[in-house]
C-alpha cells in the first residue's frame, strides 16, 4: 500500500433543499480520499499460501464522502473508483453522536436490492425508515438514516470502511481488498473518523 496525502476535508454550510426536497437546511461536509490506498485483508489456511495483490481499480476504493445532516435526515453519499462488475460490496458506517456510538451496515449481492441495519452497543435499532442504494454506473452508495433513529443528535462525526470480496481463485485463501474512507491507511480494529457535522 503506497504512501499518499491523507484525507482533505471542506465543511460547507448548503440549502437540504439541493439534496432532498425539504426547505431545512443541513450541514455538509466532503471528505476527499486517496484514490489507489485499497489494501486486501484475509484468511490463508495454509502456510505457503498467499493474499493476492490489491487490484486495480479497487472496488472498495473510496475516493469522497459527501455526509449532510438535516433536522430529518443524515444524508451519506459515498463514491468510488470503480463499481462496474461488482458482484458483491459492503460499507461500515460508524456514526458516533453526543450519547454514544452506532453502526450502519451495508450489504450488497448481484441482482439484489441493498440490505441496511443499524446497532448500538451491538443491539439491533429499530429503524423502519433507513435506506441504502448503489448506482454502478456513477460508482456511489447511498445512505439515508432518519435522525431520529439516532436520537436526534446534534452532531454526528463519521467512520467508513468499504469491503469487496476477491474471486477465490485457491481454496486456502478468503479475502477482500478494503478502504478506509477518512485515511489512506487501513487498522483491522479501528476506523479514522471524520469532522463534527451539525445538524441544520
Amino acid at each position: 500500500m503506497s504512501s499518499r496525502l491523507g484525507p482533505r476535508l471542506v465543511a460547507l454550510v448548503v440549502p437540504l433543499a439541493l439534496l432532498a426536497p425539504t426547505g431545512a437546511h443541513a450541514e455538509k461536509v466532503v471528505t476527499h480520499d486517496p484514490a489507489g490506498d485499497a489494501g486486501v485483508v484475509g484468511f490463508v489456511a495454509e502456510e505457503d499460501a498467499e493474499l493476492p495483490p490489491t487490484p486495480d481499480p479497487s472496488p472498495a476504493d473510496i475516493v469522497r464522502t459527501v455526509a449532510a445532516h438535516g433536522d430529518r435526515r443524515l444524508s451519506i453519499t459515498v463514491h468510488f473508483t470503480e463499481l462496474a462488475g461488482v458482484r458483491e460490496h459492503s460499507i461500515q458506517v460508524l456514526i458516533r453522536t453526543p450519547s454514544g456510538a452506532y453502526r450502519v451496515e451495508v450489504e450488497k449481492d448481484e441482482g439484489r436490492r441493498a440490505r441496511t441495519t443499524i446497532t448500538r452497543r451491538r443491539e439491533p435499532v429499530g429503524c423502519p425508515a433507513l435506506r441504502a442504494r448503489y448506482d454502478t454506473g456513477a460508482d456511489t452508495a447511498a445512505v439515508s438514516v432518519p435522525t431520529a433513529c439516532l436520537s436526534s443528535p446534534r452532531w454526528v462525526r463519521l467512520g467508513l470502511k468499504a469491503f469487496a470480496p476477491l474471486p477465490a481463485d485457491d481454496p486456502a485463501v478468503l479475502a477482500s481488498t478494503v478502504d478506509d474512507g477518512h485515511s489512506d491507511t487501513y487498522r483491522v480494529f479501528r476506523v479514522a473518523v471524520g469532522p463534527r457535522i451539525r445538524r441544520g
